[in-house]
């Protein structure tokens, strides 16, 4: 068994229908994983149950916390609260809705244990409807185009890093991802950075909050988010 800590931090927003199952099979993944794990929930100001349901759920298994936002700081500001809030050697941030699982971790950690410093996922096989599947392609391009980004699947529920990535792992811009950001500041500080299939499974309850594809100006945000770090990372090229 693994002798390092690992933080698993959970976003939710929503998701009365799943927390607990991901819970309860998390708690499971990480006692075969490691010796010493926490969980954090970062709930982003839920208006249903999620926080009562994570919260009694606490009271029964030590480990896991809930840390609620008092205002929707979408999903990069969940992102940030985990990185702030994680305290073990190694930090992996997994959605919520199910659709990832935390057996997959043992994978990350193999890489990171590898000389990665920051490992995303690959959904090679996915369980998603088409228009997911097309917002995923377009995002994927807009990365490949902006970012020069390779890696295959860049906007992955499941993501995982090493304290050397946390120290520059500044999150600074407010939009409903966090994975393009994630990999400019790993580029930026010459981090290694790598990529590992994962499982994915077919959402079992709730609905997702993470879809671009739903107004022609969210689309138009993400491209000039893409263009913002491409500013940044067009600092490398003239040192």
């Amino acid at each position: 068994m693994n002798t390092d800590s690992i933080t698993l931090a959970l976003p939710a927003y929503n998701e009365q229908a799943n927390i607990v199952k991901v819970l309860d099979d998390s708690v499971k993944s990480l006692c075969n994983v490691c010796n010493s794990w926490e969980i954090l929930v970062i709930d982003n100001c839920s208006n249903d149950n999620t926080s009562l349901l994570v919260e009694n759920f606490a009271l029964k298994v030590s480990g896991v916390r809930l840390i609620r936002h008092d205002e929707n700081l979408l999903y990069s500001g969940s992102c940030a609260t985990a990185i702030k809030e994680a305290k073990m050697d190694y930090i992996a941030i997994m959605d919520s809705d199910g659709q990832f699982v935390a057996t997959d971790i043992q994978k990350f950690i193999n890489k990171l244990k590898s000389g990665a410093n920051f490992v995303n996922g690959w959904r090679r096989k996915r369980n998603d409807p088409v228009l997911r599947l097309l917002a995923s392609m377009l995002f994927n391009a807009m990365g490949r185009y902006w970012l020069k980004c390779p890696l295959n699947d860049l906007n992955c529920g499941i993501r995982m890093f090493d304290r050397k990535f946390l120290e520059v792992a500044v999150i600074k811009h407010r939009i409903n991802m966090s994975n393009p950001e994630l990999y400019t500041r790993a580029k930026l500080s010459g981090l290694k950075i790598d990529e590992v299939e994962i499982e994915h499974h077919e959402r079992f309850g709730g609905t997702t909050s993470h879809n671009f594809l739903k107004s022609i100006a969210l689309l138009f945000q993400v491209n000039k988010y893409m263009k913002s770090l491409s500013n940044e990372l067009s600092t490398l090229n003239r040192k």
